[in-house]
């Protein structure tokens, strides 16, 4: 058992770059699900809702109560930034706890600019566009002990003719004992982007732990609280701290907090609400930040089904 966790604790340390460059493709680190958005985006041990795994942590797919998670939402990212309407789509099945899969899509669309020619004729707008495709799968080869991998493809299109893309990946390892969670693994890695000139840059990439706790009790009551650190390749730390509140497995409160530091996540507070009923789902991710921080006034919202 041993050997086999160092063989592959040694496997992920490969992946990790020996230099780090510029940063491209900031947008595989947004997190738009309205569940862990809530909760400052700490979400790498969340086993309540797994449907945007495929863009997180899929190990965490087998140790969850639902067998199928499948989401649909909405965000508008970074209002006071770069103003990106997003939509996703997302989902995972849970096999029997032993095999996850995961599957999802994030399509971001950017305010449209206009084109000129060389003489400053006008050749219409254009509408800048992110997309980001990932799938998953994990398994969980002893009752406690899982290990999962994501593999994706990313691609901005800035200027008419003009795009650019790469391949983005995660690796992770969870663990779970009675009500308490843990997952370590490096995310978002594999991927460079080539400018036209030449020069090459890393996507965010980072080397990322999560710890979580979740507990029911007196029948109708449940609590969770979530803890996530990046450590990414540039040299930036980043660290996010959520929980939430569940009544009668209905109505869900829950609020968190983000350290950005330099990453393109900047620091923020969050809020945010759910109600569950027959399945059928809904839930609400609101951003709080100061001053001009681009991240205040994000919204984020979500319908699901679950079982």
């Amino acid at each position: 058992m041993k050997k086999t966790i160092s063989y592959i604790a040694g496997a992920l340390m490969l992946l990790i770059p020996a230099v780090a460059g510029a940063q491209a493709l900031p947008f595989t680190i947004a997190d738009t699900n309205p569940v862990t958005l809530a909760k400052g985006t700490a979400g790498l041990t969340e086993t309540n809702s797994i449907s945007h795994s495929a863009f997180t942590n899929v190990a965490a797919v087998p140790f969850s109560e639902s067998s199928l998670d499948v989401s649909a939402g909405y965000a508008m990212w970074q209002p006071a930034g770069v103003n990106t309407n997003v939509i996703n789509v997302a989902g995972a099945y849970n096999m029997n706890g032993k095999l996850g899969i995961a599957a999802g899509l994030y399509y971001g669309m950017n305010p449209s600019y206009e084109m000129t020619d060389a003489s400053g004729a006008s050749k219409g707008r254009f509408n800048p566009t992110d997309m980001h495709a990932a799938v998953g799968v994990s398994y969980r080869f002893i009752p406690a002990l899982s290990v999962g991998a994501n593999i994706g493809y990313a691609t901005s299109s800035l200027a008419a003719g003009h795009s650019y893309g790469t391949v983005a990946a995660d690796f992770f390892l969870m663990s779970q004992f009675s009500d308490f969670k843990v997952a370590a693994g490096v995310s978002n890695v594999l991927g460079t982007v080539e400018s036209a000139s030449g020069a090459e840059f890393c996507i965010p990439g980072s080397v990322a732990l999560g710890a979580g706790y979740d507990k029911a009790f007196a029948e109708k009551h449940a609590v969770e609280a979530n803890l996530d650190v990046d450590y990414f390749f540039s040299g930036w730390l980043a660290a996010a701290v959520g929980a939430g509140y569940t009544y009668d497995d209905l109505v869900s409160f829950r609020l968190g907090y983000r350290y950005g530091g330099e990453s393109p996540i900047p620091s923020f507070a969050s809020v945010g609400a759910g109600v569950k009923f027959a399945g059928v789902k809904l839930d609400l991710a609101y951003l709080i930040a100061g001053g001009d921080s681009p991240m205040k006034n994000t919204l984020a919202v979500g319908v699901g089904y679950s079982f």
